[in-house]
């Protein structure tokens, strides 16, 4: 569990203690990271990774993410409330799963059905997804082409049916994000993970 820091008021304690003590799975790693300043009065931030192996058995991140907690006592008029999740995911991916059309579309539904499938009740959400390419030239010329999404994404936690925000459901629907970004399950219907850079050669 994270320690409490001086000064945070009980509510915001509560709420990283929950982060702290939520079970991602297995195939991802998490670690607290150094809280941004300027963005809230009270902030909490966490890294992730999804490991797995490359074609020599060697461990490697699949996905990357990270994770922020926003905290305004009082509210804020565009979050529409006092408390604010800001999310990262980055993946690299197979070049012509990278030029679908329709990745960005698919990858923004994947956080809405995270989010959805673990009860994590939210409003005023917003966010980009993108894409990049790159290969090397001159001495880096034998190096792989590589092709990357990205999601960034914020949202507005809200209380659920049983009257409180369950801080630790949104920390496992990103988890889930990162899954689906690095080709692993969950699965959810009528959505296809995409495989994984170098899955399919």
């Amino acid at each position: 569990m994270a320690p409490s820091r001086a000064g945070d008021p009980r509510e915001f304690a509560e709420a990283v203690a929950a982060l702290s003590a939520a079970s991602p799975p297995a195939a991802i790693e998490l670690d607290e990271l150094p809280a941004p300043v300027n963005l809230a009065p009270f902030t909490h931030a966490v890294g992730g990774g999804v490991v797995g192996t490359d074609r020599n058995g060697a461990e490697e991140d699949l996905a990357t993410g990270r994770l922020v907690l926003l905290h305004r006592p009082g509210g804020h008029e565009e979050w529409r409330g006092a408390w604010r999740f800001v999310v990262l995911v980055e993946a690299d991916l197979e070049a012509e799963i990278a030029e679908d059309p329709l990745l960005a579309e698919v990858a923004w539904s994947w956080l809405l059905d995270a989010l959805a499938d673990h009860g994590a009740s939210f409003l005023a959400e917003s966010g980009t997804v993108s894409r990049s390419s790159s290969r090397g030239f001159g001495g880096l010329s034998g190096r792989p082409a590589t092709t990357a999404v990205e999601v960034r994404a914020s949202w507005t936690p809200v209380p659920g049916p049983e009257g409180a925000i369950d801080f630790a459901a949104h920390l496992q629907a990103w988890c889930a994000l990162m899954m689906m970004c690095a080709g692993l399950p969950p699965e959810y219907e009528g959505v296809a993970n995409l495989p994984p850079a170098g899955s399919r050669r």
